[in-house]
């Protein structure tokens, strides 16, 4: 069936999109670009003709609460006047944006929804929170819906541009009851937070519904519900990253262990040379692996915390009214625990066991330096002991032969001849040289024994 010419009464499109405020390294101030949201609605602001948006405060120093709560009105847009309101957050290291537009009329046709996201002001590919964003379209379909799957459908791709709506891939991954009125969720399942685009339709077909949403108990245990899902689908998002980087780390240790085992056995001067180079690098690839390490379990806890506070506010959510169901909600709570969580602690489980080999190759490469050093220097003592013991026997025996030299009278005649006997200058000359050698050798054979 066509729902293109249905009509729905009151229609209101919510954003809540959430952005990190404070570093889990440094709380002390905000994060780089942390007013990122209040920048944004100034331009949404500026692009449909919203003077209180447009002038919204974005100094970092902007005090946000829960009484932080604007309505505003259009005064420009097409043939129709969006009106709204806006509420700025602060939910622990979090700002959380609730932006909403409504058409001021009472019945709308589906195909003119689209006036509620203008060029897809709102989806996640310009918004751009980091922690991702959650759309909850509200209306009461009027007349009889047959089918309310059909009809969420038709919802759906009417506040979505045709060719945006192409390239995002959506499906309906969930359904149930919210304030006794059907709700159907849809998604699709990018693994970026800044690119998943999380839509919620709900349809108000009780009056029980629109009695409960006017009175608005369910709202903020729904929004930090969303806040808690939008956390671990980043953290799960980050831990993904962080194993990357840390298999690349990996690899670069099996390329040096694989290179380790064909260089021990060369020749000293090549292999120490490049294993002085390793000693320099090794230990920093070392530390760069253990912070990922580090930050997978980081992520890790940051998606059991949120994981605790999401199941925390769901029961608040299914307390408002008892007959709700929930559970495409409570199915989300499942993946974390039984996926996102699970998947971490596999790759912790594949990744832990290098962090010794990395020491261990470390400690070998130490080992095989200090022994060829202990060689090196050992040939040094060696060479030197050598030539100390003979130089020093040589010139003992120098000094024995010149004693002798000054008795004998025989007239200086340095000239060679074999005719005549060798003068005692040449005979002392080549007596020192010899001993000289002989104590050498024997200085080898001694440091040989050593």
């Amino acid at each position: 069936m066509n729902y293109s010419t249905e009509k729905v009464a009151y229609p209101k499109l919510t954003l809540y999109a959430f952005h990190l405020y404070k570093n889990l390294a440094d709380d002390s101030k905000p994060v780089k670009n942390s007013t990122h949201l209040w920048k944004k609605c100034q331009e949404i602001g500026k692009k449909l003709g919203i003077p209180k948006l447009e002038s919204l405060s974005t100094s970092e120093n902007q005090q946000v609460s829960n009484e932080d709560f604007i309505k505003f009105t259009a005064i420009k847009h097409q043939d129709n006047h969006l009106n709204g309101e806006i509420n700025r957050l602060l939910i622990h290291d979090t700002y959380a944006l609730d932006l909403t537009f409504r058409y001021p009329q009472k019945e709308v046709v589906l195909t003119d929804l689209t006036g509620l996201n203008q060029d897809n002001c709102l989806l996640a590919s310009n918004i751009n929170a980091s922690l991702g964003q959650t759309l909850v379209f509200f209306a009461q379909p009027v007349g009889i819906i047959n089918d309310e799957k059909a009809f969420a459908d038709a919802c759906v791709k009417a506040l979505i541009s045709e060719s945006e709506f192409n390239k995002l891939n959506l499906s309906c991954q969930g359904k149930g009851k919210l304030l006794n009125s059907s709700i159907f969720e849809y998604n699709n399942n990018s693994d970026s937070p800044q690119e998943q685009c999380h839509i919620l339709i709900w349809l108000n077909t009780n009056q029980e519904t629109t009695d409960l949403e006017n009175y608005g108990e369910y709202y903020y245990p729904l929004i930090e519900l969303l806040n808690c899902r939008h956390k671990i689908i980043y953290a799960r998002s980050e831990s993904r990253w962080c194993y990357q980087q840390a298999r690349k780390k990996y690899s670069n240790l099996e390329e040096k262990v694989n290179l380790f085992n064909n260089l021990k056995d060369n020749p000293a001067d090549s292999k120490l040379k490049e294993f002085n180079q390793w000693l320099n690098e090794i230990p920093a690839i070392s530390f760069e692996y253990s912070r990922y390490l580090r930050d997978l379990e980081l992520q890790r806890n940051t998606i059991q915390t949120n994981l605790r506070n999401y199941k925390i506010y769901l029961e608040k959510l299914k307390a408002i009214w008892i007959k709700d169901d929930l559970e495409f909600l409570s199915s989300f709570s499942e993946l974390a625990e039984d996926t996102f969580i699970e998947q971490i602690n596999t790759d912790l489980a594949y990744l832990t066991p290098a962090q010794s080999l990395f020491e261990q190759l470390i400690e070998s490469i130490r080992g095989i330096v200090e022994i060829e050093q202990t060689k090196r220097d050992r040939n040094l003592n060696t060479t030197i002991n050598t030539l100390g013991i003979g130089f020093g026997g040589g010139a003992i025996i120098s000094g024995v032969v010149v004693q002798h030299i000054d008795k004998i009278k025989q007239p200086v005649d340095l000239s060679l001849s074999v005719n005549k006997p060798l003068h005692p200058f040449y005979a002392s000359l080549f007596i020192s040289i010899a001993a000289t050698l002989c104590f050498c050798f024997i200085g080898w054979l001694i440091s040989r024994r050593r």
